[in-house]
């Protein structure tokens, strides 16, 4: 049998510390199942490129952004190397252009907004 311990105000300090880890994980954990959720059913993690995975990350640390689907992506090829860019959208709606120069960089993330001209 355990012994339940009441919570003081010393307990209750220690633990605060570690929530705001503990949410930044769960976030984490949460945009690794909605990106696994998206993909069509039959289809393998090695359908998608890795920088799928990357960007959803990316847009839910930063943007709070759960990834609904990539609109478009292209390589675009820059001397030796080439440079991922395209759009990605929300499950909200929101519409985020990104790029990346390098496989290694994170990725540079625009909102995308109506432009009246």
């Amino acid at each position: 049998m355990s012994r339940h311990v009441p919570k003081t105000r010393e307990t209750a300090l220690h633990a605060a510390p570690h929530r705001p880890m503990l949410l930044a994980m769960l976030a984490a954990v949460g945009a690794l199942l909605a990106t696994a959720l998206m993909w069509p059913v039959g289809a393998r993690a090695d359908d998608a490129p890795q920088w799928q995975g990357i960007l959803a990350l990316q847009l839910q640390e930063t943007y709070n952004c759960t990834l609904d689907k990539i609109l478009f992506s292209r390589d675009v090829p820059l001397g030796e190397t080439s440079s991922t860019e395209g759009r990605a959208r929300c499950f909200d709606g929101r519409e985020y252009d990104f790029t990346r120069t390098r496989g290694h960089e994170k990725f540079t993330l625009r909102l995308c907004q109506p432009t009246v001209c």
